[in-house]
This record gives C-alpha cells, structure tokens and sequence, in this order.
C-alpha cells in the first residue's frame, strides 16, 4: 500500500499472522526540497523498520506548503535563471513511484490519495437503494461536483445502516486530479489496484483513542501533513468528510467548520467531542475558538504513515471504498497483457530453437494480438453503450422513484376498497415491496369472502393519472398483478376463516436485464 500525503510518498506492507494483519515494513520517498520525516516509537520497533529521523513540523495555518522538486538538482531560481521544462518521468513524485517499486519489488499497489482530491459526500438513503448504490451515489455526486461535463466514476461504502436506512459514503475522483497523478504512475510504470482516501485510513488507526470519549456525534480535525482534513462521525460512522485544506486563521478554520456541519443531511445534533489530531500540539487560539462546537481535546500523532498503514487494514478487511479511475485500471490490465504476451514469446522462442517451431509461435503471437486488438475495440463499444445504458438507468431511477402510483399507500387504499361487503372480515396483516408486490393476512366471516377479494385484486388493472392528477380508466389496460396467490385454512374455533393473499407485480424488462447483469 502506498499512500501520497503531504511532502511524502509512504509505503506499508501489511503480512497476515495468526488471523491478524501486522504492519511489518514501513518507508517514505520525499516529494518536496529539504522535507523531514517523522520517526515514531512504535514504527522503529518490533520488525517495522525505522524510517529517517528527524522532525516534520506541522504546517501553521496560512503557510504554504514546501515548493516541490522539479529537477534532479536544486537550480538557482533566480529571475535571471531560465526555467527548463521538466519531463514527466524526473518529476518528485515519478520518482518515488519507481523508487518504492523498486524497494517493495512490484509494480502494482493499492493507493491511498488526499481528501482535498476527492469529491466526498455523506448521504442518507432507503435500504432499497442497496441494489442500485453506485447509481444513486452517482446521482448524488453530480449535484455537487464542480464539472458538470464530467462523468464521474462514482465509489460508495455503507458505514452504518438501520431498518429502514443506510449511511453512505459516496466519492469520486476528478479527471483534473486522476490526470495529475496518472501521469506520474505512467511515467514511473507502477500501476493500482484501488484507491482509497487517506483520511479514512487515519480514522482506522487513530479508533482506539477516539473512542476513548463517548459521543453520538465527534468532530474529529486532522493536521496531518495535508493541511486540515474533517470528519463528523455519527455513532463512530463518518457522515461528512471534507479536505479544508491550509487556512489563514483560527477563524477561518472554525467558519468552514460550522459550513460543514450545516451540510451535514442529519441535522443539528449537538457535538459531544472534538479531537484534535496533529503532529504537534496546536495553537492555543485554534483550540479555544473549537471549543464553541463541544469540549476540545488534542491527540499527538507519532506515527506519520499509520494513516497509509490503516488504508491498508481497511482494503484487508473488506473495505469497498475504491475511487479508481477508469484509465488507470485499464492500463493495469494492459501493462498484465504485455507481461503474459512477454512470457509467451520467451516460451515461443525456446520452442523455436529447440524444434523450429517459429511459424507454430509466430501464429500464435498472431492470434493473440489481433484477439487483443478486438478486445480494445470491443471495450471502445462496451463504453459508448455503458455511457448510453447509465444514462438510460438513471433516468428510469428517477422515474420509479417518481412514480407514486404503486407505492405503499395506494396499493394499502387497494386492498381496502377491495374488500367485500362482510363485516366480519378484516385484515390484520400488511407488507409491501417496492416492484415486488403485496402480502395480506386476514380473516373472514365466510369462506367465499376472501375469494371475493382475490378475485377483485386479479380484476385490478393499471391505473393511468392524467397530468391534472385525475385517474382515467382502460378497458385495454393490464392488469396491475402478474399473479395472486391465496391460501385459506379450515374454520377456527371463533368461527372466521384465516386467509393469505400475495400478489406479485409484473417483471419488466429493464429490471430482467438488470438483474441478469447483476448476476
């Protein structure tokens, strides 16, 4: 796992022992002129190698971060000094890609990038949206992304759920930022698995000591390299996470603070904690204007990559937060082609001078490139239709969601006006499910009652509603329910026969082809 934060390129590796992951090798590559690392005790201990000591001091509000290095050499940047283009392949953070590839020996790794490059938003949605996450977060991610022309590659994890409610946490990375740093990982041939935001690897190691306090609602602010990181947890799962970045004041800090909570969608909970993590122990002044959010408390890091290293107990762990682009992901399985496609051609010329096999080999690499070469046209296809098929979901999302004609209370109005004349028939038992049907139990007086209600809703057609709101009959219409099941018992002892009704909705074809390529 590597992980971009601040002035560094840090790297973990993570070895499974004894059910458990342990951090077992820990490096960093500088990004920036004269930057110092931070050694922590725990890091320099056990079989964790120590990284450079040293000190990296925490960056003051209004400060600007280190300039970066360009070029190999520290030129004089004079104004008499020309400056000199720079080639990707010797820029800062190039080279330390290709250096922790080649200290970690791969080329492939799973990356973890600031949350001032994401787009990040915590959203509140019904446990029916499960099945369609990515569209919905996607949906929720357009409203508040900066590139209306862009289409974002949407990422969400569910951080905590109820009954009725999941807590997501949508993302997506921006083609402004992805290009920056893809550049950098084509340049230096390292290519990644997933990507996910260092601030959340942060929370993972920093846990323990955050929950230390008891709290339904924390602010926990993060100065830890990146200038200031947000995070308002709920019950210990992220709501709202938000990149600040370096600010001019106290002040200022506290104003975006206050903004973040009001975009909060949970509303107005009173803020029982607020954990102040960082390098050093911050200013006085900040931590007297936070204490009009709660009590204030500061947490010292000593361990500068324990939010890389909690990235990766996070991936190791299940987590499905991944903000990897669409272009990084189809270089890495290029780059995997062009390696098998290397093995095959030092098979196929061992094979040629040992049994002269060259026409056998040379028509096998034939075949193989122009299948290839298929496949890059297919996937030039596969995405045209993807965009055209999204579009289409999205638009069919928000139809249903719209579409108020066979929700819960029409179809329990059904029921009701369904009913025959018998005052001893009642139901005592209702379910619904969006696009799957009604489930009624009940009880009746006489047994040809609740075949008269089964009868009524196989009678049942679909229902038009013209633009005024006013429901207009067809003859022509089909029927509302696909199917209805009853099922009766024998007389009970109150004399009234129990009775089950389920009635099914038609499958459409959209939701067949929805669920074929869910499976």
């Amino acid at each position: 796992m590597l992980g971009i934060e601040g002035a560094f390129l840090r790297g973990v590796r993570l070895e499974e022992r004894n059910g458990a992951f342990v951090c077992t090798e820990v490096e960093s590559w500088p990004l920036v002129a004269g930057a110092a690392d931070v050694t922590s005790a725990a890091a320099s201990a056990g079989e964790t190698p120590a990284a450079p000591m040293g000190s990296q001091p925490a960056i003051p509000m209004g400060s600007q971060p280190a300039t970066p290095i360009d070029s190999a050499t520290s030129a004089d940047f004079s104004e008499e000094a020309p400056v000199e283009a720079v080639a990707e392949e010797d820029k800062p953070l190039a080279r330390a890609l290709r250096a922790a590839a080649k200290h970690f020996e791969q080329s492939e790794f799973s990356l973890a990038i600031p949350l001032s490059k994401l787009l990040v938003k915590g959203v509140r949605m019904p446990v029916e949206a499960r099945d369609e996450l990515l569209s919905a977060a996607k949906l929720e991610l357009d409203g508040i992304s900066p590139f209306p022309d862009e289409d974002l590659a949407p990422a969400a994890e569910v951080v905590a759920e109820t009954d009725s409610e999941i807590q997501v946490l949508a993302a997506a990375l921006p083609a402004a930022a992805a290009s920056e740093i893809g550049a950098a990982l084509t340049a230096a041939r390292v290519h990644v698995t997933r990507t996910d935001a260092t601030a959340l690897g942060w929370l993972r190691s920093l846990w323990p000591r955050l929950s230390e306090v008891e709290a339904h609602r924390r602010l926990v602010l993060l100065n830890l390299g990146d200038g200031w990181d947000l995070a308002v947890l709920d019950d210990g799962a992220p709501v709202q996470l938000r990149g600040i970045g370096n600010v001019g004041s106290s002040a200022e800090l506290v104003r975006e603070v206050t903004l973040s909570l009001l975009a909060c969608d949970v509303g107005g909970a009173e803020v029982g904690d607020v954990a102040v993590c960082g390098f050093e122990q911050p200013d006085k002044e900040v931590l007297e204007r936070l204490s009009v959010f709660g009590p204030v408390r500061t947490l010292i890091v000593d361990n500068p990559s324990a939010g890389v290293e909690g990235c990766a107990q996070r991936e190791a762990e299940g987590g499905t937060f991944d903000v990897t682009p669409a272009d990084w992901a189809e270089a890495r399985t290029e780059s995997r082609f062009r390696g098998k496609l290397k093995a095959f051609l030092a098979v196929a010329v061992g094979l040629w001078a040992i049994v002269m096999g060259v026409l056998f080999g040379y028509e096998i690499v034939y075949n193989k490139m122009r299948d290839h070469q298929k496949d890059l046209r297919k996937g030039a296809h596969a995405r045209a239709y993807k965009e055209v098929l999204d579009m289409t979901n999205r638009v069919a999302l928000i139809d249903r969601y719209e579409d108020r004609s066979t929700c819960a209370l029409e179809m329990l109005k059904l029921v009701s006006d369904s009913l025959p004349e018998d005052e001893g028939m009642t139901f005592d038992f209702f379910r619904f499910r969006r696009g799957d049907g009604v489930f009624v139990r009940g009880k009746a007086s006489e047994r040809e009652s609740w075949r008269k209600l089964e009868q009524a809703l196989r009678a049942t057609q679909v229902a038009k509603v013209s633009e005024d709101g006013e429901v207009e009959t067809d003859e022509n219409a089909p029927a509302l329910f696909s199917e209805v099941k009853p099922s009766d018992s024998s007389q009970n002892r109150d004399g009234l026969f129990p009775f089950t009704i389920e009635a099914k909705f038609p499958v459409v074809e959209e939701d067949k082809a929805e669920k074929g390529r869910s499976k």
